[in-house]
C-alpha cells in the first residue's frame, strides 16, 4: 500500500518534452495598442484551425531496500487550436495513456475553453482552464483557483484545468482587473467560488491585490509582487483567511477525526529569488533560483512519525477501521505534497547547453525544515530541432526515517523518457 501511495502522492513523474505548440503563446494576455486611425480598410478575418502534441515513452522504477517496482506507460497529446472571427478562439487539450502492463488505455480533456470579448475591452475565457494565478516557482499561496498545485519535479503532460469562467479587463498597461466564477464542483448557483485581483504596474514592480470566497469557507485574501534589484529576480506572495480552510487529524479520546482549525488569520507566504549568470559566451546559461515557503498552520511535529494505533473516524473507517496517523492522513485525502510543514526551502539550479548545445542539466533540491526531510533530482534534457527529446532523471529522499519525504522507504526514483512533438 505504501508503494502505490508514494508513487500516487510522493513522486510525481517528470516532464521533459514541451509542448509542440504552448498555450500562453497562442492566447497570451491581450493589450490594448493605441494607433493613429487610418483610412485603409482592416483586411478580412479569416478562420483557421490548427493541430500540434506531442508523444512520450516512459520507464519508471522505484527502488526500495529489497525491492523495486517498474513502471512503462506511453503519453499522447493532441492540441487543437481554432481561430475564428471577431477574436473567437478555441482551445483543447486531450491526453491518452497506454499502459502496456494492464493493457489499459485512459484518456483526459485537459483543457478546453472559447475565448470571446466585448469590443477589445473586455475578454472571458469560458470552460476547462489552467490558470496564471501567483507569481512564485512552486508554491503559491494565493493560488485557490487551480485544481492542480505545481509538483516539485514536473509532470509528464499537463496540469489539469479548473472549470469556469474567466474576466479580464485591461486599463492600458498599467492596471489589469481579473475574475474567476468556479463552476466546476458547484451543484447549485450558492456554492460557486469566486475569485477577484487587482493587477497594477509601479515602474518595474508588478503587484497585485486578490480575493478567494466561497460559501462554508472563510474568505481569502491576497498580496503578490514582482520586481528585480540589480540582477536579481525577486518574487512573494502572501495570503491570509479568517481562519484555515484546510483539514486535520485530532485524536478524541483514541478515535482519529478531521478537523477546522481555529487560527485567526493564519498566514502562507512565499519568497522566491532568482539570478542567471553568464557562462562562456552565453548569458543566462547558468540559471539559480531559490524559494522558501511558511504555512502558519502546517504540522510542525510529522503525522508519520507516530506509530500509535487508532480507531478511524469518517469514510475511511469503513475499509479501514484502524490504524496509524499516517496512514489515516493518506487515506483521507489530508496529504498535500510539499504542503504538509510549517516550514520549507527549495533550491533550483539549470545549466543550458551542457556539454552540447541541446543538453540541459538540472539539479534541484526540496527541504521540509521541521521534519528534517527532503528530496534531490538531477536530470538531463536532450530536445534537438526536430523536436526529438529525451531525457533521464534521478530523484533520492533524503533525512531521517518517516518524515515527508521518506515515509515510503523508498531510496531511488528514477525515469527514462523519450519523445517527439510534432
Amino acid at each position: 500500500m505504501r508503494k502505490l501511495l508514494l508513487a500516487l502522492a510522493l513522486l510525481p513523474a517528470a516532464a521533459f518534452a514541451e509542448d509542440a505548440a504552448s498555450e500562453l503563446e497562442m492566447f497570451g494576455s491581450p493589450e490594448l495598442v493605441t494607433q493613429a486611425a487610418s483610412t485603409e480598410p482592416a483586411p478580412a478575418e479569416k478562420k483557421s484551425v490548427g493541430f500540434s502534441g506531442a508523444v512520450t515513452s516512459v520507464m519508471e522504477d522505484v527502488v526500495y531496500s529489497s525491492s523495486d517496482s517498474l513502471n512503462t506507460y506511453i503519453l499522447g497529446s493532441l492540441l487543437l487550436d481554432a481561430r475564428l472571427k471577431n477574436g473567437v478562439k478555441a482551445f483543447a487539450s486531450l491526453e491518452t495513456s497506454y499502459y502496456p502492463k494492464t493493457r489499459q488505455t485512459t484518456s483526459t480533456l485537459r483543457e478546453l475553453f472559447v475565448d470571446f470579448n466585448i469590443a477589445d475591452r473586455v475578454y472571458f475565457r469560458t470552460g476547462k482552464q489552467v490558470l496564471q494565478w501567483g507569481r512564485c516557482y512552486l508554491w503559491n499561496p494565493t493560488d485557490l483557483v487551480n485544481v492542480e498545485k505545481i509538483p516539485f519535479v514536473p509532470k509528464v503532460g499537463s496540469r489539469e484545468g479548473a472549470y469556469g469562467l474567466k474576466l479580464h479587463v485591461p486599463f492600458g498597461t498599467k492596471y489589469n482587473i481579473y475574475g474567476f466564477a468556479d463552476t466546476g464542483s458547484a451543484g447549485t448557483g450558492g456554492e460557486l467560488a469566486g475569485a477577484l485581483k487587482l493587477e497594477l504596474l509601479a515602474g518595474r514592480t508588478e503587484m497585485a491585490f486578490s480575493g478567494w470566497t466561497k460559501k462554508d469557507r472563510s474568505p481569502v485574501f491576497g498580496y503578490d509582487v514582482s520586481s528585480r534589484l540589480g540582477s536579481v529576480d525577486i518574487a512573494g506572495e502572501v495570503s491570509a483567511a479568517g481562519r484555515d480552510n484546510g483539514r486535520y487529524i485530532r485524536n478524541n479520546n483514541g478515535t482519529l477525526e478531521t478537523f477546522r482549525k481555529e487560527t485567526q488569520w493564519p498566514l502562507k507566504a512565499a519568497v522566491n529569488f532568482s539570478r542567471g549568470f553568464r557562462v562562456g559566451n552565453f548569458n543566462d546559461r547558468l540559471r539559480v533560483t531559490s524559494e522558501f515557503f511558511y504555512n502558519q498552520t502546517g504540522y510542525v511535529k510529522t503525522p508519520f512519525r507516530d506509530k500509535g494505533l487508532y480507531a478511524y473516524s469518517g469514510p475511511l473507517a469503513a475499509v479501514l477501521p484502524a490504524g496509524t496517523k499516517g496512514l489515516y492522513l493518506l487515506g483521507s485525502g489530508l496529504y498535500d505534497s510539499n504542503y504538509l510543514g510549517r516550514h520549507y526551502g527549495a533550491l533550483f539550479t539549470s545549466v543550458s547547453r551542457f556539454l552540447i548545445t541541446d543538453l540541459t542539466l538540472n539539479m534541484n533540491y526540496i527541504h521540509n525544515f521541521n521534519d528534517s526531510t527532503g528530496a534531490l533530482s538531477a536530470g538531463l534534457n536532450y530536445k534537438n530541432l526536430n523536436d526529438f527529446s529525451a531525457g533521464c532523471l534521478l530523484l533520492a529522499p533524503l533525512g531521517p526515517a518517516d518524515g515527508e519525504y521518506t515515509f515510503s522507504g523508498a531510496k531511488l526514483f528514477a525515469q527514462l523518457t523519450a519523445g517527439v512533438s510534432f
